[in-house]
C-alpha cells in the first residue's frame, strides 16, 4: 500500500511539473498581442521548491500595437550596435532596415538584427551597453514604465520568492539591468545570443533556462532605484528616419566641430565669441559676474560650477569675458591639447592638490567643478570640500549644456578623449551660464569646508531646479564602466 501511495504521489508531482513547464514555456514564446490597457500576463509557478511569478514584459517595453515590428525594435538594437560596435555597425543595421520590414516572420527578423548587432561582439561590450545606455532609452521610450513597476510591486506583495520578467523579443543582456535595477524584478529571462551573432530558438529550452535562473537568483530586497547615471553618445531617440538624418549630417558635423575648435583655440579672445556664434554655438548668460580682483597681489576669484561637459570652464570664461584657468582630476591628452584655457592636472593627494590650486589662484581666476565628474540628469553629485579652503569666498555658477544629437561626455577610456569633439558636432550646441551670489568660506557662521561645499551645492541645485545628492565620481564609474574613472596621461605614467 505504501508503495502504491508513493507511485501515485510521484505521478502527481510529475504531472504538476509538466503543467507548469507548459504554462511557462507558452508564456515565454506567446505570439498574441493584448491591448495596451490590459494588465501584463503573469503566472505563478513552483520550481524545485522555489515559488516565483513570471511577468511578460514585451508589450510594456515597446509602444506600437505590434511590438515585434521592425520599426519598434530598431531603436534599441541600433543603440546597442552603435554604442557597443561603432557607427559603421549601426550603418549596416540601417542599410538592412528596408529588408527587415519586408520580412514577415518575426523570428527571422529578430535573428537578422541580432546577427548584425552581436556578430564578433564580446559579451562585455554588449553588457556595458545594456548596463549604461539602454536603461535610459527604455525609461524614456517604453510604452508604460509605471505599469512595469506596478507589475513587479504587486507580485512582490504576495509571499513569493522570485519575481521574474520574461521577454521573447530581447536578448537578456539588453534588458536585464533596466528590469532588475530600475524596475524591480528579481530575475530576467530573455533570448540568448552567441559570439557569432546567432540567437537561440524560441523553444522548450526556455523552461530549463528559466528554472536555472530562478534557482540561482536571490530576491531583490532593494527595489527599483532612480536613473541618475547613463552613458552613450546619442542624445536622441534613434528611429530609422532620425538615424538616416544623422548619417547624412555626420560629415558636416565633423567639419563644424573642427571649425569650432579652431575658432576657440586659434582666434583672439576678442573675436572668438562672435565667430563661435556665427558657427552656431550659443552662450546665454544670466546674473552679474564679479569684476576682476583689484590689485596684482589680490590674486584671482574662485568660481565653483556644476559639471556638465569638459567645456564648462570655457563657457564660464566666455561669459566673464576674460581668461580663466581650471583644474581636472583626469583628462585625455587630446582634450588637454584642444583646450583653449590652461588646465592643471591634480594628483589626487589632498595637500599637493591644495598647493597646486592655491598657486593657480594666486595668478588669476580659477574655475573648479567640485563634483569631479559629469552628470546628465537633473542631479548634483557630492561637492568635494577642498575648493572651500582656498579663498575667503566662492562664486557659485550654475551651468546648463544642451546637446540635441550627441552627448559630450563618456566613461569609455577610448572615447573619452573625443568628448569635446562630439559636443561641438551638434547642430547648435548651447551653454547657459548663471552667476549666483558669492558664498563666504571664512568668518562667523561660515562653518567647516564640508558645510561650505554642501551650501554651494544646494545654492546651485536650487538655481537649476536639480536635486543635490551624496553620490560621488567613484559611484558613477563603478556603475557605468566598472572602474574608478582614471584616465592615464603621460604625466601620470611618469610618476
Amino acid at each position: 500500500m505504501a508503495t502504491m501511495r508513493n507511485r501515485f504521489a510521484t505521478r502527481m508531482l510529475n504531472l504538476h511539473r509538466l503543467v507548469k513547464s507548459n504554462l511557462v514555456a507558452g508564456l515565454l514564446r506567446r505570439r498574441g498581442h493584448r491591448p495596451l490597457d490590459a494588465p501584463p500576463p503573469r503566472i505563478r509557478v513552483l520550481i524545485d521548491g522555489n515559488e516565483a511569478t513570471v511577468v511578460d514584459v514585451d508589450r510594456l517595453l515597446l509602444k506600437p500595437s505590434s511590438p515585434s515590428s521592425a520599426t519598434a525594435l530598431f531603436p534599441p538594437f541600433f543603440l546597442l550596435a552603435v554604442e557597443a560596435g561603432g557607427f559603421v555597425r549601426g550603418l549596416v543595421l540601417l542599410a538592412l532596415y528596408p529588408a527587415l520590414r519586408l520580412l514577415t516572420a518575426e523570428g527571422a527578423r529578430l535573428k537578422a538584427m541580432a546577427m548584425v548587432c552581436f556578430l564578433g561582439l564580446r559579451r562585455g561590450e554588449a553588457a556595458r551597453a545594456g548596463r549604461a545606455v539602454l536603461p535610459r532609452y527604455f525609461f524614456r521610450e517604453a510604452a508604460d514604465v509605471e505599469a512595469l513597476m506596478e507589475a513587479a510591486a504587486s507580485a512582490r506583495k504576495e509571499v513569493i520568492t522570485v519575481v521574474a520578467a520574461a521577454s521573447r523579443l530581447f536578448p537578456t543582456v539588453m534588458v536585464e539591468t533596466f528590469l532588475k535595477e530600475y524596475v524591480g524584478f528579481d530575475a530576467v529571462v530573455g533570448r540568448e545570443v552567441s559570439f557569432a551573432g546567432v540567437m537561440d530558438d524560441d523553444d522548450g529550452d526556455d523552461m530549463e533556462r528559466f528554472r536555472d535562473v530562478v534557482n540561482k537568483t536571490p530576491r531583490n530586497g532593494a527595489g527599483p532605484r532612480p536613473l541618475i547615471f547613463h552613458d552613450g553618445r546619442l542624445a536622441f531617440t534613434p528611429t530609422p528616419a532620425a538615424v538616416l538624418a544623422m548619417y547624412v549630417y555626420l560629415p558636416l558635423a565633423v567639419v563644424l566641430s573642427v571649425l569650432r575648435i579652431a575658432i576657440f583655440t586659434l582666434l583672439p579672445r576678442g573675436v572668438s565669441g562672435a565667430a563661435a556664434a556665427l558657427a552656431g554655438v550659443r552662450l546665454r548668460v544670466a546674473g552679474a559676474p564679479r569684476p576682476p580682483a583689484a590689485g596684482d597681489a589680490a590674486g584671482g576669484r574662485l568660481y565653483a560650477c556644476n559639471h556638465r561637459t569638459l567645456l564648462d570652464a570655457v563657457a564660464v570664461s566666455g561669459a566673464l569675458g576674460r581668461p580663466v584657468s581650471s583644474v581636472t582630476y583626469s583628462l585625455g591628452r587630446l582634450s588637454e591639447l584642444l583646450s583653449p584655457i590652461p588646465l592643471l592636472p591634480l594628483a589626487r593627494e589632498r595637500e599637493e592638490d591644495r598647493r597646486r590650486m592655491a598657486s593657480l589662484l594666486s595668478h588669476g581666476d580659477v574655475v573648479v567643478c567640485p563634483e569631479g565628474t559629469t552628470c546628465r540628469e537633473p542631479y548634483l553629485l557630492r561637492f568635494s570640500p577642498l575648493f572651500a579652503e582656498l579663498a575667503d569666498e566662492v562664486n557659485p555658477v550654475a551651468v546648463r549644456a544642451a546637446a540635441g544629437m550627441f552627448y559630450g561626455t563618456s566613461t569609455s577610456p577610448s572615447a573619452k578623449c573625443f568628448d569635446s569633439v562630439f559636443f561641438l558636432m551638434n547642430p547648435s550646441p548651447e551653454y547657459g551660464v548663471h552667476f549666483l551670489e558669492p558664498v563666504a568660506t571664512a568668518g562667523a557662521g561660515a562653518g567647516s569646508s564640508i558645510e561650505v561645499a554642501n551650501r554651494v551645492q544646494r545654492v546651485i541645485a536650487g538655481a537649476l531646479g536639480y536635486e543635490a545628492t551624496t553620490l560621488t565620481r567613484k559611484a558613477k564609474y563603478l556603475l557605468l564602466a566598472g572602474n574608478e574613472g582614471g584616465v592615464a596621461t603621460n604625466r601620470s605614467k611618469k610618476k
